[in-house]
Parts: C-alpha cells; sequence; structure tokens
C-alpha cells in the first residue's frame, strides 16, 4: 500500500484550502438573501436551489475534514456543479427539463402507492395527470423499455453522463477530486486500504486523511465559487469582481507553494 505521506504535497496547503473555503463561503452567505427571480425563471429558481445546496455542502465540508467522509460531501459537489453547468450551456431548455421533473416524480410516487394499495387522494391524480399532458413528454424515453409501465427517463437529465458534462467545462475538477474520492464512496480496495495499517496482529484504521482533507477543501472552493459565478451571470448579483479576485488569490498562492 502507498504510504499516506506521499500524497501531502505541502504542509501549507490543506491550511490555505481550509481558509480559501471559509471565505467564499461567508461571500455565498452574505449574497444569499439578496438573491431574487421571477417565478418563471426556471434556471434562476434552479440556480438558487442548487447555490444553497452547495452552501450547505460546504458546510459540511468544513465541519469534517479531515476524516475521509469530508471526500463524500466534496464529491456531491462536484456532481451538483457540473450539472448546472451542462444546464447552463442550454438554460431555458435544460432548467425546465430539471424543474418539471418533480411531476415524474410525483408520478412515480403514486403509481408505487397505488400498486401496494395505500389511497391516494383523487385531486392528486388528477391534477398530477393534467401536468403530465402538459410536460410529460419531455420526460420520454426514446426508446421505451419492453414490457415497462414506465414510459419516462429514470433521470432528468436522461442519459447523458456525467463525464460528458465534464467535457464542457473544467474537466480537471473530474479527472482530479472526483476521481480521487471514488474508490471511499464506492467501498473499493484502494479507499478502505488507505485508511488501515498493521500493528503486529492488529489492524489500526486511520479515520483522517490530508490527502483527502486536501482534494475536498480543493473541491469544496471550487463548486462553491464557480456556482456563485454561474448565479451571478444569470442573475446580475454584481460580484464578479469579487469572485475573480479570490479565484485569482487561490490560484496565485497554491502556485507559490510549488514554485521553483
Amino acid at each position: 500500500m502507498v504510504p499516506e505521506s506521499l500524497f501531502i504535497r505541502d504542509p501549507r496547503e490543506v491550511p490555505f484550502l481550509n481558509d480559501q473555503v471559509k471565505k467564499v463561503l461567508a461571500l455565498a452567505n452574505q449574497t444569499l438573501p439578496r438573491i431574487t427571480s421571477h417565478e418563471t425563471d426556471d434556471f434562476g429558481f434552479m440556480t438558487i436551489q442548487f447555490l444553497c445546496k452547495q452552501i450547505q455542502h460546504a458546510e459540511s465540508v468544513l465541519t469534517l475534514v479531515p476524516r475521509r467522509d469530508a471526500g463524500l460531501i466534496a464529491r456531491t459537489m462536484i456532481d451538483g456543479l457540473y450539472k448546472l453547468l451542462w444546464v447552463s450551456q442550454a438554460p431555458e431548455e435544460r432548467a425546465r427539463l430539471w424543474r418539471s421533473f418533480s411531476i415524474i416524480t410525483d408520478w412515480r410516487l403514486i403509481q408505487g402507492r397505488m400498486g401496494i394499495g395505500i389511497p391516494v387522494d383523487g385531486e392528486d391524480i388528477r391534477r398530477t395527470e393534467a401536468a403530465l399532458k402538459a410536460l410529460g413528454d419531455l420526460h420520454r424515453r426514446k426508446k421505451p423499455r419492453p414490457n415497462s409501465s414506465d414510459p419516462y427517463n429514470k433521470f432528468w437529465y436522461g442519459d447523458v453522463k456525467l463525464s460528458e458534462m465534464a467535457d464542457l467545462d473544467n474537466r480537471e475538477l473530474y479527472d482530479g477530486p472526483y476521481t480521487e474520492l471514488s474508490d471511499w464512496e464506492h467501498w473499493g480496495v484502494s479507499g478502505i486500504g488507505d485508511s488501515i495499517a498493521r500493528q503486529g496482529s492488529r489492524i489500526v484504521v486511520d479515520s483522517n486523511s490530508d490527502r483527502i482533507a486536501g482534494h475536498s477543501l480543493l473541491a469544496a472552493f471550487q463548486c462553491l465559487l464557480h456556482t456563485l459565478a454561474v448565479t451571478d451571470a444569470h442573475l446580475s448579483l454584481n460580484i464578479a469582481g469579487v469572485i475573480q479576485n479570490l479565484g485569482e488569490n487561490f490560484r496565485k498562492t497554491l502556485d507559490s507553494f510549488y514554485a521553483k
């Protein structure tokens, strides 16, 4: 097993990243109360919800580091960022897919309850059926599964893979932290093996990891900063300069750690 110490690049990195996440989190929390959007603006609605969730995740990462489970939260932050960036390529069309998928969720919930004999309010059934007539075709499978009573896509984004979304913007987060953190999430041999060591006949488990802390904080900072940038670009929050300064200072300081 590769020693954990080989993954620690510079002892200044984790404290710096921790501080940077706190700074972008403070900006997000200061900005959030000022954000408004029109009810008909599906992308505006989506960006606000994604920003709120990224704020919660960033807070969780700060709470968990240096524990390895911080990586689980950081990884889902990357997942959310790529979905938001993918939607931003065609905001009106794709945000409508995300927001209207609640209809499919409601329909499936109703079908499941009726299937096991749980009573469902008739008005809920009628309202869902009306919504399906209006928007259900957006989520209908191009090739329905044989003998399936469910004609809709499993996910709101259809069959698009996260790796394909990553190809459109900021691929380095996918190839870096997202991939690095995957084995711990998926119960892989490497992910679990990195956390254990032998002392004679005993197995010792180390719940902490500077390497995972670094990846998690790096992802948390970039995901929240990028989400703020997308929100600012769409809803005109007038914080573009602050976002740029945070990003430039972040990159400049990290680069200085490894300058020859």
